[in-house]
């Protein structure tokens, strides 16, 4: 393993050149995707570390990049580790962990008091290097960086996602971790989220691959009334159509049965939808959209099995 790993980034860690569609690899814990190559630029998108990308142009030292989604956005290529069509394969089928603790960090020795390499957050991924001391695994890095973590605080990514199941209880259970997190526009972590990143954050972490934006999101999936709606279904909200502007979705949260929805508006919360309640939630809905049942039957979500960004697919 340790010969493989160092095939795939030996090359990728010295190159500096950049060729159109080039892949790379994210190396920060949550990357900034931002509009324009500017740091005033609105963030519209955050990529976790081990995502795959591909690098589409260059401007200093910003990276125009395309995320899974897909999203296409600018980043800074300090954020990113560059590899060739060849390394991105091996690279996707190397064997990795993901981070499933909500936050911890990557340590230069296994114990509690080493020098810090960098934070992890909730969903990202690191290479397997196999060695592992007490309670603690070695991993490495995008940049070829290696490091140690808590095992607890990682599962084996191939079996934590062939084992995903998606249900009304698990979505809760899941977008309760993020209760308490600060709305921010284009945060797609557990460090802080929009109302469609927190929807697409909890179904990443049981293994379903939502599209970025809730204008996209509401096009997934089954359609269900309001009294047809159960727990997990998403809730959309917005300007219904008129004569003279079509319908506008502007708002997307997690409903959870009896009018109850957790989403993220000014910070993460649950809120009720039922007039009348304390913690009434008073925006106009829209839509109810069906996830459960419908991963990788067509309808727009996919399965992170069925992703080529994430495992190898069979030609």
């Amino acid at each position: 393993m340790k010969h493989l790993i160092a095939s795939v980034f030996a090359t990728a860690i010295c190159c500096l050149a950049f060729a159109q569609n080039e892949w790379a690899v994210v190396n920060l814990s949550s990357n900034f995707m931002r509009e324009d190559p500017d740091y005033a630029a609105e963030n519209g998108d955050q990529a976790l570390m081990g995502t795959v990308v591909k690098v589409l142009e260059k401007n200093s030292y910003w990276q125009k990049i395309q995320s899974p989604e897909p999203y296409t956005a600018w980043t800074t290529d300090m954020g990113l580790t560059y590899m060739t069509e060849e390394q991105k394969d091996a690279y996707i089928a190397a064997p990795k962990l993901i981070c499933t603790a909500d936050y911890t960090h990557i340590l230069k020795e296994p114990n509690e008091k080493a020098a810090r390499i960098c934070d992890l957050v909730m969903g990202d991924l690191m290479l397997k290097t196999g060695k592992k001391h007490g309670k603690w695994s070695c991993v490495e890095l995008p940049s070829g960086k290696s490091g140690w973590v808590k095992t607890c605080e990682t599962a084996d990514f191939a079996k934590w996602a062939a084992t995903r199941e998606l249900t009304g209880e698990n979505i809760e259970s899941m977008a309760r971790k993020f209760i308490g997190v600060p709305y921010m526009w284009g945060g797609t972590s557990i460090k802080y989220v929009d109302c469609s990143g927190l929807s697409r954050s909890v179904f990443f972490m049981l293994g379903v691959l939502l599209p970025r934006n809730a204008s996209q999101q509401v096009k997934v999936g089954e359609e269900v009334t309001r009294e047809q709606a159960r727990k997990g279904d998403l809730i959309f909200f917005g300007r219904s159509a008129t004569e003279d502007k079509p319908e506008r979705v502007t708002h997307v949260g997690i409903y959870l049965g009896d009018g109850n929805i957790i989403h993220s508006s000014l910070v993460v919360r649950e809120n009720s939808i039922n007039e009348g309640a304390e913690n009434y939630y008073g925006g106009n809905i829209l839509h109810f959209r069906r996830i459960i049942g419908h991963v990788d039957d067509g309808t727009g979500i996919t399965s992170m099995l069925k992703s080529p960004y994430y495992f190898p697919q069979s030609k």
